[in-house]
């Protein structure tokens, strides 16, 4: 009987006595059960007792009544291996200046007032896994020296890591931000200078939800930055913020505007799989050269996308759905990832999609531009060039050539350009080549009165040697020979009549337009053969040209 009554008289959590009528100690007892100043009474007299033990501080699941500042209230400025791990703060907890020299376990903690670590120092790993801050928290100039791990922690209030530091890597995945998040400077400038996080060894926010303004501006990432699979509830702010590694968004979501007018990406930017909502805008701005943007399989319908590109930038579209996306031909012009990377076969796929964009938005120089791209690139995918690159892939074609001498490398060449010659690919690339010159695939009348000129004064110095003859005249000369000869009479020729240029010039174009004036003739033999061919490709130019000239003055 004693037994029961000394097990009934202990926490079961601690073994400390019950705290009056509770069945726990006064640190585990509910609010309820205990008073403020009773607790606050208890709990430094256990501090006093770990410092003189010089000991670890062991808050697992106290709960905490009352404003607790540290600092004032408990003299402790410095903590070695501190566990908070389900512990609860029904009110404030201030931890400012602290320094933490071991771990720190705050997982599964609550804090339902504010969280206070203004220029606290985690010198071990921090764990705030699991946490839930209910009324704000305050990480404004931490500095954290191991891991930092916010894993599935909540934060229901505000949120400053504004001018923190982790050394080490920092993880927020799957954390749930419902009030304003703040890694940097905030929208309206407040003492803008002092407002940025320092992320040394990565930056893990996969999963993460803000649901209030989420504000990295300034921020540096010296390690990889990982939003994949983030959500963003409100206003996404990176303006001037460094990303020294690959900043990776795929998957991420923005339900509002996103601004990424950043600093510097060193590395690249990926954004596939990104959601922006429609009517939406993202802007992006990437000043380094050599660095690639990547927007595969990214939903962008409806969107607005602004993007500032440096000269070296790529960005990639490989299967994105552009539909009514608002973008410029300018911006992405001489940037496509596969066009620079001679894979025309993919940059044609991806200029199809711009020119489907562009229609849909009306912009029809630019569709007639992305489709003009589009059958270069197919063109190119169909030439001998392209298809000696697929072969300077293989290592042992490699090895031929790098062995080989001079004529034995020509001879291989050879060889591959009789194999083009004579496939379908050489076909389609002459066919395609020769629309080009022409009329630029239908998208260029200017070409077409170009190559009508060509032909004209091509065919003119032909007919000025093969010979023209002036119809009035000839009759003037048969006239007097039957005159002179009777009705009986004979005509030898003895070769063509040359015209003078300027007459052969006129007859060319005559002949092309197929007016048919009739003061001039071809002579007999070939120039009869030279005016039937000009007339039936002056034909067939002016059927192009009324048919290129429609399709871009008439739209599409």
């Amino acid at each position: 009987m004693n037994k029961e009554e000394n097990i009934s008289n202990k926490c079961p959590i601690c073994e400390r006595p019950t705290h009056k009528e509770s069945k726990y100690c006064i640190f585990h007892a509910s609010a309820e059960e205990k008073t403020e100043e009773e607790f606050k009474k208890a709990l430094k007299e256990y501090v006093n007792k770990i410092k003189k033990e010089d000991g670890d501080y062991d808050f697992e699941k106290f709960i905490f009544i009352g404003n607790i500042n540290f600092k004032k209230d408990l003299s402790i400025n410095t903590f070695k291996k501190t566990v908070f791990e389900k512990a609860t703060f029904e009110g404030g907890a201030d931890f400012e200046e602290a320094t933490f020299y071991g771990d720190s376990v705050f997982s599964k903690a609550t804090f339902k007032g504010v969280a206070g670590f203004e220029k606290a120092t985690f010198k071990g790993v921090a764990g705030f896994e699991k946490a839930t801050f209910e009324g704000g928290a305050d990480f404004e100039e931490a500095t954290f020296y191991g891991d930092s791990v916010f894993s599935k922690a909540t934060f229901y209030g505000d949120s400053v890591f504004s001018k923190a530091t982790f050394k080490g890597v920092a993880v927020f995945m799957r954390t749930t931000f419902k009030g304003v998040a703040g890694f940097g400077e905030p929208p309206i400038k407040v003492n803008a200078e002092l407002l940025r996080a320092i992320f040394e060894e990565g930056a893990d926010f996969r999963e993460t939800t803000f649901e209030e303004w989420a504000y990295f501006s300034k921020a540096t990432f010296e390690e990889g930055a990982d939003f994949r699979e983030t959500t963003f509830e409100e206003y996404a702010y990176f303006v001037k913020a460094t990303f020294c590694r690959e900043a990776n968004f795929g998957g991420a979501t923005f339900k509002e505007d996103a601004n990424f007018w950043v600093k510097s990406f060193i590395k690249d930017a990926t954004f596939a799989n990104v959601s922006v909502l429609p009517g939406k805008k993202l802007d992006l701005k990437v000043v380094n050269n050599k660095v690639n943007v990547s927007f595969e399989r990214a939903y962008l319908e409806n969107a607005y996308l602004k993007l500032d590109l440096g000269a070296g930038t790529s960005i990639d579209f490989t299967d994105a759905l552009l539909r009514n996306t608002k973008i410029e031909r300018d911006q992405i012009e001489n940037r496509i990832l596969q066009e620079k990377k001679k894979e025309f076969s993919r940059a044609k796929k991806v200029y199809l999609l711009l020119k489907n964009n562009f229609h849909s938005i009306g912009q029809y120089k630019d569709e007639s531009w992305a489709f003009t791209k589009e059958k270069d690139m197919e063109r190119k995918s169909t030439s001998f060039y392209s298809l000696l690159s697929k072969y300077k892939k293989y290592s042992l074609f490699k090895k031929i050539l790098k062995q080989s001498n001079l004529l034995k490398r020509i001879i291989v060449r050879l060889k591959i350009l009789s194999k083009w010659l004579f496939s379908r690919k050489a076909i389609e690339w002459f066919n395609l080549s020769f629309s080009d010159f022409i009329y630029q695939y239908g998208e260029n009348p200017w070409r077409v009165i170009r190559f009508a000129l060509i032909i004209i004064f091509l065919f003119a110095v032909i007919l000025n040697f093969s010979g023209i003859v002036n119809s009035d005249s000839t009759n003037l000369i048969i006239e007097f020979i039957k005159k002179s000869q009777g009705d009986e009479y004979t005509i030898r020729y003895l070769g063509p009549v040359l015209g003078s240029f300027l007459n052969c010039l006129y007859f060319s174009v005559v002949t092309f337009t197929t007016l048919g004036y009739g003061d001039f003739q071809p002579a007999v033999g070939l120039s009869r053969f030279f005016v039937s061919l000009e007339s039936i490709i002056g034909a067939i130019t002016m059927a192009l040209f009324v048919y290129t000239f429609a399709r871009r003055t008439g739209g599409r």
